[in-house]
């Protein structure tokens, strides 16, 4: 079993859109004992394992929130699973930058961003 499996769910556990059933699945394999963790939660295994940011669910977030606007712009509809294999194509492309921020300011226009939405916390 691919650990991209795990990603994507993460992915769409971020977005609020991972169904209640895969999310209590995934929960049940625990992952701790899978990845010699002992987080006891498994989107926190997910991201030790894949070594991801501490700001990957705030980029996520931003990411479709202006991709959804974009497509909705451009009338062409993208899902919240086509996000997700896509986020994790680009984000092991070589010189990712999917999750890294250019300065202190992006990443509070994130924040802002995220707060105003139906992603806020």
């Amino acid at each position: 079993m691919s650990i991209d499996i795990f990603f994507k769910a993460f992915i769409l556990d971020t977005l609020k859109e991972l169904p209640t059933e895969k999310n209590e699945l995934i929960e049940n394999m625990n992952l701790d004992k899978v990845f010699s963790t002992d987080f006891n939660d498994w989107k926190k295994t997910v991201k030790k394992v894949l070594n991801l940011s501490e700001t990957i669910e705030i980029a996520i977030k931003d990411l479709w929130l202006r991709n959804s606007e974009i497509s909705k712009n451009g009338e062409t509809e993208l899902t919240t699973d086509q996000f997700a294999e896509l986020f994790i194509e680009n984000y092991y492309k070589e010189n990712s930058k999917v999750d890294v921020w250019e300065s202190e300011s992006d990443i509070n226009i994130a924040i802002k961003r995220i707060a105003e939405s139906n992603l806020a916390e």
